[in-house]
């Protein structure tokens, strides 16, 4: 009896564990979910200006399946060589969150002060 209540312990724990590696990162509007920490990417935190001379601070994740591409990537002012932006808004709000790059890699950079991580 006593070996069954440490497995139970043990279970326990690593449950505990696993929920703390998967924070989650929402949209500071409505709170919507957007990724998860797990998906980010390194390096991941960046600044940058952009030809408006409005700067950003973005932190980048393989994926972030709460946001919807919207528009036809461009290279235009890339931050990243070799990638195409577009927008990337919240699936639910629709306010602008970041940016879908795509190239050699796929990738979405979501702006800092947009998010709650």
């Amino acid at each position: 009896m006593f070996d069954d209540t440490s497995k139970n312990v043990d279970v326990n724990l690593e449950d505990s564990t696993h929920d703390e590696e998967e924070k989650i990162v929402r949209c500071k509007e409505c709170d919507h979910e957007l990724t998860k920490a797990s998906f980010a990417i390194e390096p991941h935190e960046h600044t940058f200006r952009n030809p408006l001379g409005l700067s950003f601070h973005i932190l980048c994740y393989s994926d972030a399946p709460g946001t919807v591409n919207i528009g036809e990537p461009t290279t235009v002012a890339t931050w990243f060589p070799e990638h195409a932006w577009s927008f990337a808004a919240c699936q639910q709000c629709n306010m602008h969150v970041g940016w879908w790059y795509t190239g050699p890699t796929k990738f979405a950079a979501l702006i800092a002060t947009r998010v709650i991580r």
